[in-house]
């Protein structure tokens, strides 16, 4: 059997988007080629294979089969492979370059990502950044797809393929408006705060999260207000609406209304989340292992630790 390479990284590459775009011609504009070429590309592949690997349709552009989905996974990590290779030949004689895409759940990362990257950037004028929010299981969906290069989350329903690192702890705390009775406890228990009305953080994590510690404690909260945004959590807190449950908190105990917050520990032994960073399974290339070490380096300093509530 011939062991000839008849398929270019180039169709490699345009058949992995076509998959990821769902659509040729949504391919050929982010490639900026004619879709002619994109086209070809796909057919190449399937006539390697002998098969076909996507459905396609006149209104609803392609759809891949599940062949075809596996073999653009597959495709997409022989590229990642390839280009870590190229990469860590120019970083023999060159500092950190290209673009740094980090996939993050959103009420985490904010409160110390950026400066654990400004020192990275600052030293490497050919890095550049790119930062996007998501919640748990977007964020790993985008790590496998392969539009971020690692993600930082809580590892709870870890998807295959995904490789973790533990960076922090983090037990679960009441945040109160200054001087409210609670912000004068040690620590608070679910009973008590079942007695106050709930500002929920109304993301899918956390709002399971928040409601499994009720429900193992027999009792339902009170749910006054929602919001998909920490800092809006905050600053309905911040303002009286009700008591929150969150398991990181910012640097500034001070909502963006303005108003002074507290964060009291809830009852010792309770489940925590846990921060982990993720790449995908196998050797990450340099830039990647880079922030791997960085980030385990940080999470072991008392910065870190000043970001959990105890």
């Amino acid at each position: 059997m011939s062991t000839d390479i008849r398929l270019s990284l180039r169709t490699l590459r345009a058949f992995a988007m076509t998959v990821e775009h769902g659509s040729i011609n949504r391919a050929a504009r982010a490639r900026n080629v004619a879709p002619a070429a994109v086209a070809s590309s796909v057919d190449q592949v399937e006539a390697e294979f002998g098969t076909s690997l996507l459905i396609r349709t006149r209104s609803k552009g392609i759809k891949p089969t599940a062949e075809g989905r596996d073999m653009a996974m597959r495709f997409r990590q022989l590229l990642e492979e390839y280009q870590s290779i190229v990469s860590e030949g120019r970083d023999i004689a060159q500092g950190l370059s290209g673009t740094l895409r980090i996939g993050y759940y959103a009420p985490v990362a904010p409160a110390f990502l950026p400066h654990l990257l400004q020192p990275m950037v600052a030293a490497n004028p050919d890095l550049t950044l790119d930062l996007q929010a998501h919640d748990n299981a977007s964020v790993q969906a985008a790590l496998l797809d392969g539009r971020v290069d690692l993600i930082l989350f809580t590892g709870q329903d870890l998807r295959s393929g995904i490789a973790t690192r533990p960076l922090l702890t983090l037990p679960p705390y009441a945040l109160v408006p200054r001087g409210h009775p609670i912000s004068k406890l040690q620590h608070c228990s679910i009973d008590r705060l079942a007695q106050e009305p709930l500002v929920q953080l109304d993301r899918p994590l956390a709002r399971s999260y928040v409601d499994g510690l009720f429900k193992s404690a027999g009792l339902e909260a009170r749910i006054l207000a929602r919001s998909d945004s920490t800092e809006m959590v905050r600053s309905l807190v911040g303002s009286g609406v009700g008591v929150a449950v969150l398991s990181m908190r910012p640097r500034l105990m001070q909502s963006y209304g303005g108003d002074d917050l507290h964060a009291v520990p809830l009852t010792p032994g309770l489940p925590p989340l846990e921060l982990v960073s993720g790449h995908v399974a196998g050797q990450p290339r340099r830039l990647i292992a880079y922030v791997l070490s960085a980030l385990q380096d940080w999470s072991k300093t008392e910065d870190a630790r000043a970001l959990w509530v105890q």
